[in-house]
């Protein structure tokens, strides 16, 4: 998104969504007709419009007070950044990725996130900015180190993926903007969680598993010790499996690595050493399990002597042969549905309380699972 703007107070182009004033629909309007209108000084609009200190602190009702006044005199001023902090719904949507992301271009639910809020666009001409945050940094002393979305005033709706930065969300807040934390909860006035039901699919998984009749699934349940929330979740979900199904917990096929392609292949060589094998394989990442579907379809073994099943239906599991058979998280809805809460935040400037929703997942059942070949 990138209006054209003409002269001061003024006109934007046909472009721009109806929320703004049309040309030739409003008056002059001058910094001292917001002040008197609002009840503040010039300098304090000066502030907020310019969105600078200038040594006036300016409270967050006095800023709603001044933008609504500005909104309701039809005043559309010429910063970029200014105009959408009084309109903030014709601002485009910002996916900040955490750093744990190596390369968050690449990732399938960075892809997912990204298009699911395209296809949620509706304005001609949105956008939606990939940016990288850190979430060990302090972004509360220097608004120069702030992940760019944040700075350049195009973006008013901030999903955030990856373990959550309060400082961040603080800054992003202080702009007026209410952020989504997408997989992760985090309770904090401002911002709405969406999360997946983590435990659930781990557990619904295994019971599936052992509904085809398997007795020894071997797991990869991410890394040892892992501070990963949601691997956490999902590794409660093993626990809660394995006790509604009566399958063992062998600590011998708890297979602890990062949830990559190369570990999903790794974890059948280890299988296949065994004496005794397991009949079943989880991944907790698809790309995992398509690392093990490749390395099992090169050494022939078939889907009656190792089902392999992944977690997250990504993109790649129905590309596989066999295709995969997944739990589906349901990121394209969450997405969705923290966009629509954006909107009703920047409508009722509501920063004040902190909601979590949580996503039920299923199972996606394709090819690669099968009831264990009789011995």
């Amino acid at each position: 998104m990138n209006p054209s703007m003409s002269e001061p107070g003024g006109a934007i182009s046909e472009e721009r969504p109806s929320i703004l004033p049309k040309p030739g629909e409003h008056k002059t309007i001058t910094m001292a007709t917001i002040a008197k209108a609002a009840g503040v000084s010039q300098g304090a609009i000066s502030s907020l419009l310019n969105d600078r200190d200038y040594g006036i602190r300016v409270s967050e009702k006095t800023r709603d007070r001044v933008f609504k006044v500005c909104r309701e005199l039809g005043y559309v001023p010429n910063d970029l950044r200014a105009v959408l902090r009084m309109y903030p719904h014709i601002g485009d949507t910002g996916v900040l990725v955490s750093t744990d992301y190596a390369n968050p271009a690449m990732h399938p639910l960075v892809q997912r996130v990204v298009a699911a809020a395209m296809e949620k666009s509706t304005f001609v001409g949105k956008q939606v900015t990939l940016a990288q945050f850190d979430p060990a940094a302090d972004y509360g002393g220097d608004p120069d180190v702030l992940p760019h979305p944040v700075n350049e005033g195009v973006v008013s709706r901030f999903l955030l993926l990856g373990a959550p930065n309060a400082s961040l969300c603080h800054a992003i807040m202080q702009r007026g903007f209410p952020v989504a934390s997408l997989g992760y909860e985090l309770v904090m006035a401002g911002v709405t969680s969406f999360v997946p039901e983590y435990a659930t699919a781990s557990r619904i998984a295994l019971e599936y598993l052992a509904g085809l009749g398997h007795k020894k699934i071997a797991i990869l349940p991410g890394p040892f010790g892992t501070t990963d929330r949601a691997i956490i979740e999902l590794n409660r979900g093993i626990k809660l499996g394995c006790d509604s199904t009566g399958l063992p917990l062998d600590s011998q096929n708890l297979l602890y690595g990062d949830l990559t392609y190369q570990m999903g292949a790794d974890a059948v060589d280890a299988i296949l050493s065994r004496d005794a094998k397991p009949t079943a394989l989880l991944c907790l990442s698809d790309i995992a399990a398509a690392g093990a579907i490749a390395r099992a379809a090169s050494k022939g073994i078939k889907t009656s002597t190792l089902s392999i099943m992944g977690c997250g239906d990504d993109a790649i599991g129905g590309l596989l042969h066999p295709k995969l058979t997944t739990v589906r998280m349901p990121v394209e809805e969450m997405t969705a549905a923290a966009l629509d809460d954006a909107d009703v935040r920047l409508g009722t400037e509501d920063m004040a309380t902190s909601r979590t929703q949580v996503f039920p997942v299923s199972v996606v059942e394709r090819d690669s699972c099968k009831a264990p070949k009789a011995v």
